[in-house]
């Protein structure tokens, strides 16, 4: 089936009791991860990888490390998954990859990876700014499910302190999959065929440039994805 990045629009068409699934699979992983006192740093929807649709297992170990031991020796990871306070030159933590997995929630109601426009040119730097400082985030199109957006929106909140552990974010999706929820997910409109009107908001009118050639791009598109 290969990655999650791969099957994204494919994804977004399924029900949603398969949807929670898919997550619950991905939560009950990170949480395994964080449980043994290890941070991933560069969780996203290519390191996660899939032999069917409705269940996935996290990969790409590679900069696991232990959170005792981490020190502030750079950023890991691809934009936008990493975290406002990586950004800012603070240490990973278990509420880093938390962040992460916010983003790929959005990138699983909206069957796609995110990609910023910009109507002038936008260095790497005034993203994460933009970021940081604006609270830049993905959009949400107002016909997607409340509950669902609001947890996602805590995933990515700028507060790391307010975001929801894996753990957590399990026991939430198995919930979800029992009662009442499902119903109101089930009812919630097909996103996919909004997406156009959705990347609407995510394009970056920029007034807000202090430091505009620190790393310059030749296109006035930035796609985020890999």
């Amino acid at each position: 089936m290969g990655s999650l990045r791969n099957n994204l629009r494919v994804i977004s068409q399924m029900d949603w009791k398969k949807k929670l699934n898919l997550l619950s699979c991905i939560a009950s992983d990170l949480d395994a991860i964080h449980s043994q006192g290890l941070i991933h740093r560069d969780l996203h929807s290519g390191n996660i990888l899939q032999d069917t649709l409705h269940s996935a297992y996290v990969a790409d170990l590679g900069l696991l490390v232990s959170n005792i031991e981490q020190k502030k020796v750079g950023v890991f990871g691809i934009l936008p998954y990493i975290a406002p306070e990586i950004l800012n030159g603070n240490s990973y933590n278990t509420t880093s990859d938390i962040y992460s997995f916010g983003i790929i929630m959005w990138e699983i109601l909206y069957g796609t990876t995110v990609t910023y426009y910009s109507d002038n040119k936008l260095s790497m730097m005034d993203l994460q700014l933009q970021i940081c400082y604006n609270d830049l985030r993905p959009p949400i199109h107002k016909e997607a499910p409340q509950c669902y957006t609001n947890l996602m929106k805590e995933c990515w909140d700028k507060n790391s302190e307010k975001r929801p552990s894996a753990g957590k974010l399990y026991k939430i999706f198995v919930e979800w999959q029992n009662n009442e929820i499902i119903l109101d997910l089930n009812e919630s409109k097909t996103l996919s065929e909004n997406i156009e009107n959705s990347y609407a908001s995510i394009f970056i009118r920029s007034n807000f440039n202090p430091y505009s050639n620190t790393l310059g791009l030749d296109s006035n598109i930035i796609n985020l994805s890999i």
